[in-house]
């Protein structure tokens, strides 16, 4: 596992996952326009703390979690965030 990946999985564990997958999809990405080095990653995370929240409400959850790594190691971030009862 890379540094940027175990980073952001400690970062996300702030959410308490019952169920998170990290996928490095970085290869499929280089050296398109505007990336000026960080990663591109696809996150599936199932948390009871999305619970009757809005997707948007979900995706600034991960985003938050993960704002130290969005201006260095991060340049694009896919993000599947699901509670325990939407995953089944």
């Amino acid at each position: 596992m890379t540094d940027t990946l175990s980073r952001l999985k400690q970062a996300l564990n702030a959410l308490e996952p019952s169920y998170l997958d990290i996928q490095d999809d970085s290869a499929l990405h280089a050296g398109h326009a505007g990336n000026t080095g960080g990663g591109h990653y696809t996150v599936t995370i199932v948390s009871e703390q999305f619970s009757g929240l809005a997707l948007i409400k979900r995706h600034r959850l991960v985003y938050e979690a993960a704002k130290s790594l969005m201006n260095t190691d991060i340049h694009a971030l896919s993000i599947r965030a699901r509670t325990l009862d939407e995953s089944k």
